[in-house]
């Protein structure tokens, strides 16, 4: 064995494919899972964009994410998955998917035959005696390898995880800097669940920052791509404040104070209803001053409370410190022949492929070690 990976999902499964002799470690009975649901089941692989635009949706070191960018590029991703006999479909954004659209199709090409893999058993703990790293199962099996690569993921994205990846890392003396959810829904104080399900286009104001962009209602708050990027600028119990519609309730009235308010107002009857109450199904011509100043506050402004939350969360911020490992290689400073890959580290991204550009990438750069 050349290697062994703790972690079967983007990051390892990767690895794997350029270290023929390497032994993957999954807690789950199944690796990829997390690779199935990216990109709605789709599986948004990387962004066909240069390297310093993508530099722009990523969180951390940039100068070290830089170097692992640059070493491998989408472009290498995209001709790596086409060895595997994954061909890509570039979207007019830049998103790039499998031209099946299918995940199951890059977890298949990922897991060739061959690929040796211990799944439903988890590295609890690891140590090195000489060069060789001694790591220690669940059920008791200790497992010898001269390189030890950590890729298990976040424990965010990860529901029923343990930490191990970290606990080990740092039992090696790596810093963990604290984490918390990214790319996470958010639960609001007051919530919309009468129109869960709702997509809407918002603008979101929190602290001084505004974003704009897609949204979905929850059951207990709201997500969509727009909330997934800022959620982890968000603090718990931060207030926001939402903008649904620029609609000014007077001018509707004047227009025609027939209307139903329901259908006066450009955005779907469920949420409208959500956001108005009873007020919906009244005439325009009917309404107080005090319910007109109630609908235009809640459809411009509507104020609650939020929450990011880390089930559900496709990333987390924080993790193993960057400066710890050589960004050309993603060896270990401290420790000779441990490595680490992907969610683990302390950087994260945007939602659009930039996460798994980043753990492909980590990968690469720890193959060409090894390999040497």
């Amino acid at each position: 064995m050349k290697a062994l990976i703790i972690g079967g999902g983007a990051a390892g499964l990767y690895l794997s494919t350029l270290i023929p002799d390497s032994i993957i470690v999954e807690k789950n009975p199944l690796c990829g899972r997390k690779l199935l649901s990216t990109g709605g089941g789709r599986c948004n692989f990387t962004h066909a964009s240069p390297v310093q635009e993508l530099l722009t949706h990523y969180h951390g070191s940039l100068p070290f994410i830089r170097r692992i960018l640059y070493s491998h590029t989408p472009d290498d991703i995209i001709r790596h998955m086409e060895d595997l006999g994954i061909r890509a479909r570039i979207e007019n954004d830049g998103r790039v998917f499998p031209d099946t659209e299918r995940s199951e199709d890059v977890v298949k090409a990922l897991t060739p035959p061959g690929s040796r893999i211990i799944a439903g058993r988890e590295a609890v703990k690891a140590d090195k005696t000489g060069d060789i790293f001694n790591v220690y199962l669940d059920d008791g099996t200790v497992l010898h390898t001269p390189a030890l690569i950590i890729a298990t993921g976040c424990s965010a994205c990860n529901p029923g995880y343990s930490g191990s990846g970290y606990s080990i890392l740092s039992s090696f003396g790596h810093t963990i800097t604290p984490r918390r959810p990214a790319l996470a829904p958010l639960r609001t104080e007051k919530n919309l669940s009468e129109a869960e399900g709702v997509s809407v286009s918002i603008r979101i104001r929190y602290g001084k920052k505004i974003a704009e962009g897609d949204a979905v209602i929850t059951r207990n708050g709201i997500s969509g791509p727009v909330i997934l990027n800022i959620s982890r600028d968000i603090k718990d119990g931060e207030a926001i404040t939402i903008s649904f519609a620029d609609t000014d309730i007077k001018e509707l009235r004047r227009a025609d104070s027939r209307k139903l308010t329901k259908n006066a107002i450009r955005l779907p009857e469920r949420l409208v209803k959500a956001l108005i109450g009873d007020s919906a199904e009244k005439k325009l011509g009917n309404l107080s001053k005090n319910e007109e100043k109630t609908i235009d506050e809640n459809l411009k402004a509507f104020r609650t409370k939020a929450w990011p939350l880390g089930k559900g969360a496709m990333i987390e911020s924080g993790g193993a410190m960057l400066s710890e490992f050589n960004p050309s290689t993603m060896e270990s400073k401290l420790i000779k022949g441990l490595y680490a890959a992907g969610d683990v580290l302390d950087a994260d991204a945007d939602t659009g492929g930039y996460n798994l550009t980043w753990a492909f990438a980590t990968a690469w750069c720890i193959s060409q070690s090894l390999m040497i």
